[in-house]
């Protein structure tokens, strides 16, 4: 009898204490310390991207259902598939996330490398060559194989195209610079714009060596602008 009594009174500590150490993964272990960890990595209404969360040595199978819990209890928000961030309270409830985050860190720069860049109207006016704010955003990016396709970023409309070549924070400049030749011509130049495009290419260092580089990537149209415009001259 005292031998069954001792077994009881082991299995017994034995169950509570595994009973604890789960309540504490739960509720106030590796579960609140991923939660912890995201805030310091990431902050407040930024994008999270799930294939880019590592922590510790769990694994990704792992991670997914935490990021799942953590969306349950209002902690995270999921914007899209595999998109999440962590919201701030405002006077109309949790904060939204703007999709042109999602956009440039999906699409434009992943946080440690450029892999993309806008193109078309939505390029002229970040240039301040166009006032004209386009409805759709196009983007040419190392993170398309399509040739081209139309995506929905939140409410935003995305026309999503493959990068020419790869794209890097080295000829990233150089590459705005020709897909802009290839998209206006001379025509679209007078004297306040090509002192914009000539600041540009001052500050960016475009030079000739990087346009010989980048420019068997792109239509000869881009070639005959630069020419045509007289832009050519202000390359060094």
């Amino acid at each position: 009898m005292i031998c069954n009594y001792l077994i009881f009174d082991i299995i017994s500590k034995i169950k509570y204490n595994i009973y604890n150490f789960t309540i504490s993964k739960v509720l106030g272990g590796d579960w609140v310390g991923l939660y912890d960890f995201m805030v310091e990595k990431y902050g407040y209404d930024e994008v999270i991207l799930l294939n880019e969360i590592y922590y510790k040595e769990y694994s990704k199978a792992w991670i997914k259902k935490e990021v799942k819990k953590l969306c349950a209890e209002d902690k995270l928000v999921r914007f899209d598939k595999g998109v999440y961030y962590i919201p701030t309270e405002t006077i109309l409830g949790k904060s939204v996330l703007n999709p042109r985050k999602v956009i440039r860190k999906k699409y434009i720069n992943d946080g440690s490398k450029t892999i993309g860049y806008f193109s078309g109207t939505t390029l002229t006016n970040s240039l301040g060559l166009s006032m004209q704010v386009p409805n759709i955003i196009e983007i040419y990016t190392n993170n398309e194989q399509s040739r081209v396709r139309e995506v929905p970023i939140g409410k935003q409309k995305v026309i999503l195209r493959r990068a020419r070549t790869e794209i890097n924070d080295e000829n990233v400049s150089t590459m705005c610079f020709l897909e802009l030749m290839n998209f206006t011509d001379s025509t679209f130049y007078n004297d306040e714009k090509r002192e914009k495009v000539i600041k540009y290419i001052k500050e960016m260092g475009i030079n000739r060596k990087k346009i010989l580089q980048c420019s068997p990537y792109f239509p000869d149209k881009a070639m005959r602008t630069m020419v045509e415009s007289e832009l050519i001259y202000e390359i060094a």
